[in-house]
């Protein structure tokens, strides 16, 4: 029996999604004007940080790559061993052989081009085809916070999540040696922030079963890893030392919204590569159970997993576009009943809403900045329960048949 606040829970959702529906075009329009307000003033200041502004935080992520860069190569002592060995090859591309001004406007075009792409994944994946969803999604991509962080900071996330996307997607056509290159290579640049992109690594292998892209891949990150401690005169294991000690004390401290800032918050700190691994391992297990389901509810719950298994900061949180695009098709596609479709629904508005907010909001000290921090993963966790819950559904109703 449900209970009468449970089903007025319900009844107002419904209600809610009736009343949004009759009223769509006018929603859509305020929601588009809202995007622009917002994404106006944000695109001009972060572009102005990135290219123009000559002061501490003025692409200030960037500015650190593009010394660390030329640091490592030339055998320089580093401040902070933040970036493991293999990094700085993948880096030396984009900024190593340029100064750091000239870096500036390089990476410019590699966030058009990024942004394109993305995008265009997105488009596919959520099945957008008139012309008037397609700018939304384009406002909302360029309007939420943490793209305008990530243009400002110089930070590599926008470069990362279109390459390992396209990788994991590009194994769900017909295998060829051209498409496993490909895999390969999107794979391994993706490497450049291992952090973030680890846990996609456990999709290809265990939802494509594409070990070759894979363990090539791997392989070719230890060569690099190699070919980076060439030309430091510490050796590899020193190496490895001063970054698990630089690293481990930066995730516990910074950041929020993940396992290293909640265990170090708590004094647990001896609990945080544990409490990593078993994240993964529950990843991994359940991708088990769940190798037939839609590769976008797939890495909707990957991209969550990856948020919360280490240490990211704001910038980091564009990978929740990826499960709301993944709630976004489940909606679509017409397969829930009235009382998921109303949950979803406020889902995607109340995700929505979490990536359009002001992301200063989050670096604030309590009482308000824990209420929105809260809020923010709380907003995630909801993302998760409702693709985890959705997979388990068409998986019963399958065996069913």
């Amino acid at each position: 029996m449900v209970s009468p606040t449970k089903s007025l829970f319900y009844d107002t959702l419904f209600s809610a999604g009736k009343w949004a529906h009759r009223n769509r075009n006018g929603l859509f329009r305020v929601a588009v004007i809202f995007m622009i307000f917002l994404a106006v003033p944000r695109l001009a200041y972060q572009l102005w940080r990135l290219l123009a502004d000559t002061g501490s935080n003025g692409a200030l992520d960037l500015k650190m790559f593009s010394y660390w860069t030329a640091f490592w190569f030339g055998d320089k002592p580093l401040i902070h061993h933040n970036l493991l060995p293999a990094t700085y090859p993948l880096l030396w591309p984009l900024t190593g052989w340029l100064s750091f001004e000239a870096s500036r406007w390089l990476w410019l075009l590699f966030y058009i081009i990024s942004f394109f792409w993305l995008l265009d994944i997105i488009k596919s994946g959520a099945g957008l085809r008139e012309k008037k969803e397609i700018i939304f999604a384009a406002l909302f991509l360029i309007a939420i916070y943490p793209t305008s962080i990530i243009i400002g900071n110089g930070q590599l996330t926008l470069f990362i999540i279109p390459a390992v996307l396209t990788a994991i997607l590009l194994g769900q056509g017909r295998p060829s040696a051209g498409r496993e290159a490909a895999m390969t290579l999107l794979l391994l640049f993706s490497t450049i922030k291992l952090p973030l992109s680890a846990p996609f690594f456990l999709v290809t292998l265990i939802s494509e079963r594409a070990w070759r892209p894979v363990a090539l891949s791997v392989l070719g990150y230890i060569l690099l890893t190699l070919l980076a401690v060439h030309f430091r005169s510490e050796g590899l294991l020193a190496n490895i030392e001063l970054w698990i000690k630089d690293a481990s004390h930066l995730a516990s401290q910074d950041g929020f919204g993940n396992v290293h800032k909640w265990l170090g918050s708590a004094g647990l700190s001896g609990f945080i590569l544990p409490a990593s691994l078993a994240l993964l391992a529950a990843l991994a297990v359940w991708l088990h159970m769940n190798r037939k389901a839609d590769i976008w509810i797939v890495l909707g719950v990957t991209a969550i997993v990856a948020r919360l298994w280490t240490y990211h900061r704001l910038y980091d949180d564009l990978l929740i576009i990826i499960p709301v695009v993944a709630l976004f098709r489940i909606f679509r596609s017409g397969g829930l009943s009235p009382r998921e479709r109303a949950i979803a629904g406020a889902l995607l508005f109340v995700s929505w809403l979490a990536l359009l907010s002001l992301g200063f909001l989050l670096r604030l000290g309590p009482p308000v900045g824990t209420i929105f921090r809260t809020g923010t993963v709380a907003v995630w966790l909801s993302l998760l329960v409702f693709l985890v819950y959705y997979a388990h559904r068409l998986k019963k109703e399958k065996l069913r048949v």
